[in-house]
């Protein structure tokens, strides 16, 4: 091989014709792990994937040196001298060439098997291997994150320690295997092999992404990226920086001191970056509000505008707005405070579609982050076309259609809520007087075709003359998880002049008393009938029920007068109208 060729390729079988896996630069240095006739196996670790490929090379165009004079003093350091057997055992002679690839482990090639037992020919010991590597050239960068971490002379824990580095050293290396890296350090003028446990450096990306953002306090720009280095600079809370990705807990960044340009580190807490991409927004000002020429309070206020202005600005961090003022006709960059143009959001609700889905950012094209249910309320802050910005209930922030908010509360309704109407007595129960179990069974039919209308979803515990225990009935407003059960019955009383309409709740269960008070009100409001208010009632269907219920007397048969307006269908249908009505505001 001439001193002019530059690569050397590694090949996947022992013949000219193979595969070549991957070529090498000219003077590489490689393991050899077994020599042939005409080539060379060795192994080799590729810098730029750290993938250990293993392949031939010529043997015209490879190089395996000497065995090093154990007794010599020019030993080099980490050459641990060969034990007695392999010092006797005379080395094969290999024409060597300057142009030659170097090999990174000796061969010892044994012609005597009683030299060594079990060596076989062209084998070499792990620790023979080893004592000779010498470092490729780096591939990566790292950051010491421990304080007076330790370099060893092999990729053991108990080899010698040549060295130690700060918290804070910035190494150049290459990796060596799964948890040791491999580099160059000098001891005491001379170049030497070293390498560092993997958990010990953090290393840094190649790939830097440049960055602006706000220093959150009083910030240090350090020597090191460690806070025991020399501070460089410090910078005023709100103070506007630009810096660059470096490591998990630092950014790296440029400064100048007496007009040179030095490089110094800032711990990423202290900083807080600027949104990406900035979006251009509106609002009003709530109240009188200030532009500042810094991210913070604090710093100097360019001007105020007052309640009501209407004012251009860009997404900044998570607290502030960026914006532009003219000072004297000059353009000039400040920040407002976001708190100042959020302090008074107007509350909407959402309307028009069961659920609403909350964006991340203004348009479908944006990702959901929430959704909200129809009838709930919602903060609206600013708006962007047809799109604003608002708070959900569980303070989650994000975008929603106007389209879909309304400043009016809408009525949830009725839709979907699963009501069971029980008409009372049925069968061999007649209830009051002969007529009861029939008007009950009416005024029934009457509520169920109202409450379907409104999109309830509505069970009957009879729908004909058929006779249930009370244990039944409330086994249905269980079985059915009702939202509401209503127990309908007409009234006597051994009194002929008892008259009018009273609800009854039971006290312990669920809170049903404001269910009872809105129906009993309506239904007043709806036939014209006295109101005998709301009471608390012992009565099985209620009291032993689990689900808000409630059970209404609508007249007393008991009073002729009375009798022969509730046994009309026009006052079934108010009647009917009545609880429907109070269901309905329950519900809302």
């Amino acid at each position: 091989m001439s001193e002019n060729e530059e690569l050397v390729p590694v090949l996947k079988e022992e013949t000219a014709n193979s595969e070549i896996l991957t070529s090498i630069p000219n003077q590489s240095e490689v393991y050899v792990l077994h020599t042939g006739t005409s080539y060379t196996y060795i192994s080799l670790t590729n810098p730029l994937t750290d993938e250990n490929i293993t392949g031939y090379i010529q043997n015209s165009l490879i190089s395996v040196p000497e065995t090093a004079d154990p007794d010599s003093t020019d030993t080099k350091m980490n050459e641990e001298p060969l034990d007695s057997a392999l010092e006797e055992t005379p080395t094969p002679e290999i024409t060597s060439s300057e142009t030659k690839t170097k090999a990174l482990a000796v061969e010892q090639q044994i012609e005597s098997e009683a030299a060594v037992e079990q060596q076989t020919e062209s084998e070499v010991t792990a620790e023979q291997a080893l004592s000779t590597i010498k470092a490729p050239a780096p591939t990566m960068r790292g950051l010491v994150v421990q304080d007076s971490t330790k370099v060893y002379a092999q990729a053991e824990d108990n080899a010698d320690v040549l060295k130690s580095y700060p918290e804070g050293s910035i190494l150049e290396y290459a990796s060596f295997n799964n948890d040791w890296y491999i580099f160059k350090i000098y001891v005491n003028g001379v170049a030497t092999t070293a390498f560092i446990k993997k958990d010990d450096v953090e290393t840094i990306d190649s790939k830097q992404t440049s960055l602006t953002g706000i220093a959150t306090n009083t910030l240090a720009i350090y020597s090191k990226a460690t806070t025991n280095s020399k501070t460089l600079k410090s910078y005023a809370q709100g103070s506007v920086l630009k810096y660059r990705t470096f490591a998990s807990d630092w950014y790296e960044a440029t400064v100048y001191s007496s007009g040179t340009a030095v490089t110094g580190y800032i711990r990423t807490k202290d900083v807080e970056n600027r949104v990406t991409p900035q979006e251009s927004l509106s609002g009003v000002a709530p109240t009188t509000i200030s532009v500042y020429a810094k991210a913070s309070t604090s710093s100097k206020k360019l001007r105020s505008y007052s309640s009501g202005s209407t004012l251009k600005y860009k997404t900044f961090t998570s607290e502030w707005y960026e914006a532009t003022v003219y000072i004297s006709g000059v353009a000039t960059k400040g920040y407002i405070k976001k708190s100042d143009m959020e302090e008074k959001g107007t509350t909407y609700y959402v309307y028009g579609a069961s659920s609403l889905n909350i964006r991340e950012g203004a348009g479908t094209s944006y990702g959901i982050v929430t959704a909200v249910k129809k009838g709930q309320a919602v903060t609206l802050f600013e708006t962007k076309g047809n799109w604003g910005r608002i708070e959900t209930s569980s303070g989650i922030m994000g975008w929603a259609s106007l389209s879909y908010l309304t400043k009016t509360k809408p009525s949830q309704g009725l839709e979907n809520r699963v009501i069971v109407i029980d008409a009372g007595h049925g069968g061999k129960d007649p209830g009051a007087y002969y007529i009861e179990k029939n008007l009950t069974l009416q005024t029934a039919k009457q509520l169920q075709t109202l409450l379907k209308k409104a999109g309830a979803k509505v069970v009957m515990t009879r729908s004909t003359d058929t006779y249930l225990t009370l244990s039944q009935r409330v086994a249905i407003s269980h079985n059915n998880k009702a939202d509401a059960f209503v127990s309908l019955h007409y009234n006597a009383s051994s009194s002929s002049s008892a008259k009018g309409i009273e609800t009854f709740y039971w006290a312990t269960n669920v809170n049903e008393k404001t269910l009872a008070q809105y129906v009993q009100g309506e239904v007043v409001k709806q036939t014209g009938l006295s109101n005998r208010g709301v009471k608390t009632g012992n009565f099985h269907v209620i009291r032993e029920n689990k689900k808000p219920a409630i059970l209404v007397e609508l007249g007393f048969l008991s009073n002729a007068t009375e009798r022969k307006k509730v046994s009309t269908e026009t006052y079934q249908y108010k009647s009917a109208i009545g609880i429907y009505k109070g269901l309905e505001k329950y519900f809302d």
